[in-house]
């Protein structure tokens, strides 16, 4: 019976290490930092009384250097400026799940080099 116990204990403890890495991965948000380039590239109309959605493109860089290109909506009927700098919140499942402006000495070395580069 104990030996059974211990199979049993062990094959929940696996089973919840996988689920938390396989949650991670397409959960765990990676940080993005691109630049604004001003460019509508839809519009999403909402209900009378609510602000519209606009979305853009925006090319990001991780903290290691790594690209993502994305489509980020605007919140509360903004629009983004040309030329700001973005920290975008990327998720495998859900893409885009936050994000918010920052300045250019708040973007990592690896980042700003590449945001540099593609000027």
């Amino acid at each position: 019976m104990k030996k059974r116990s211990i199979i049993i204990l062990s094959v929940i403890v696996v089973i919840g290490v996988l689920g938390g890495m396989w949650y991670h991965h397409m959960y765990g948000k990676t940080y993005y930092y691109g630049q604004v380039d001003g460019k509508i590239i839809r519009t999403e109309k909402a209900p009378a009384g609510y602000p519209n959605v606009y979305y853009y493109k925006v090319d990001g860089w991780n903290k290691d250097g790594k690209h993502q290109r994305m489509e980020v909506g605007s919140t509360g009927g903004h629009k983004f400026v040309k030329g700001h700098y973005i920290k975008v919140g990327w998720s495998n499942a859900k893409d885009v799940v936050d994000f918010a402006r920052v300045s250019y000495n708040q973007i990592p070395k690896a980042a700003q080099e590449k945001i540099d580069a593609a000027k």
